[in-house]
């Protein structure tokens, strides 16, 4: 059987098939060039730019831009030596989500503009760009081509900072060694705390120019770990102290008890000269104070001065108090507390009512067997 002669394709179909394939190759080359130049406008976009330049640099670039005669090993790092430093530094240098840049204050030029490069809100770099030229793609893509020109190390003064705050009797552990340059932190409540009772004073400790991302420990006077948290960058003790807001359970943590809202009554009619003895009931409230102490002296400054003789006339509603109310005890040992004390007093002034309100965080010492007021703020 003869075979069938194969159907010639036409002039029509030919051209069509042509014309089809080369528009396919066009589209795609387009294609091509659109991804080409998006890929190319992310790229020099400054912040990617910029952390991509930092990721990217090679340990030869890092020996090259950290001054090695600078770079000292902190005795608390992981590091034992400059070549694993340079090393973690290039590991740690990678995770961009952590680099984050300004433009700096000094930068004048937009043609060589100045960015200060951090590392996880830490100073590393001064990187220097130049402008190596506008480019336009498909007519309303514009980014400028960028390329660095010269970069200032900041990276031999460490990556990571440690601060802490914790009892004195506590230790802090950096990579299983305990750090033992303490400072004092003299505006701490504690310190003044110490002072008059048992407490054991809070210190602060602060570790800087470590390179790589630290393990930090903090155990209490038995050697156990214990829970922490960091404030505002600063690594505390997770509820050292003993804390309720029942009086009674309080007061069963002290040495003795006392009758916080009776020295909060006196401390009310003392500043508004309604308490008895002399000096203005002075006499009868320096029984809870402490001489020399801050809280003495305003107290004493108030009662011999010539503002409390400018009070008011008034007179005392029945009940004087009303909603009184004690709450947030903190137990710092067994003869030092704080209490939030709030209530309100009741008065008569020209005529028409007046309410006083007293909104204050009480710190009590047990001092020279009798509880004494060391200090007050408001809250």
């Amino acid at each position: 059987m003869a075979k069938k002669n194969k159907k010639k394709m036409s002039l029509y179909k030919k051209s069509l098939l042509i014309y089809s394939s080369a528009l396919l190759v066009l589209i795609l080359i387009f294609a091509l060039y659109v991804i080409i130049a998006l890929k190319n406008y992310e790229k020099y976009e400054v912040g990617n730019f910029i952390k991509n330049s930092v990721a990217d640099l090679s340990n030869k670039d890092l020996i090259d831009i950290v001054d090695q005669n600078k770079l000292v090993v902190n005795k608390y790092d992981k590091a034992s030596n400059k070549k694993d430093a340079i090393k973690a530094i290039d590991k740690a240098l990678e995770d961009k989500e952590k680099i984050t840049y300004e433009l700096n204050s000094e930068s004048k030029d937009v043609k060589k503009p100045i960015y200060n490069v951090y590392y996880d809100k830490k100073p590393i770099l001064t990187i220097k760009l130049a402008n190596k030229g506008d480019i336009t793609k498909i007519k309303i893509l514009n980014y400028t081509k960028w390329e660095v020109v010269d970069i200032k190390s900041f990276i031999e003064q460490g990556l990571y900072n440690v601060k802490a705050q914790i009892p004195d009797d506590y230790k802090l552990y950096i990579n299983g060694k305990e750090v033992v340059e303490k400072l004092d932190s003299e505006s701490n409540i504690t310190t003044l705390l110490s002072q008059y009772s048992n407490v054991k004073k809070e210190v602060s400790y602060e570790v800087n120019g470590l390179i790589e991302k630290p393990k930090v420990e903090v155990k209490n006077a038995s050697g156990e770990k214990v829970s922490t948290t960091v404030v505002e960058g600063v690594i505390r003790v997770n509820d050292p102290y003993f804390k309720t807001d029942d009086n009674e359970t309080a007061m069963s943590k002290l040495i003795t008890p006392i009758n916080v809202l009776e020295i909060a009554e006196k401390y009310s009619l003392f500043l508004t000269a309604d308490l008895p003895g002399y000096r203005y009931g002075f006499s009868t409230l320096n029984q809870y104070l402490i001489e020399g102490t801050e809280m003495y002296k305003i107290a004493y400054d108030w009662a011999y001065g010539i503002d409390i003789t400018f009070t008011s006339r008034h007179r005392l509603k029945d009940p004087t108090f009303t909603d009184e109310k004690l709450s947030n005890f903190i137990v710092y040992s067994n003869n030092a507390f704080s209490v939030d004390v709030s209530l309100k007093k009741n008065m008569i002034v020209n005529g028409e009512d007046r309410v006083m309100e007293m909104n204050d965080r009480m710190y009590f010492v047990y001092y020279n067997d009798a509880w004494k007021l060391l200090s007050m703020e408001a809250v």
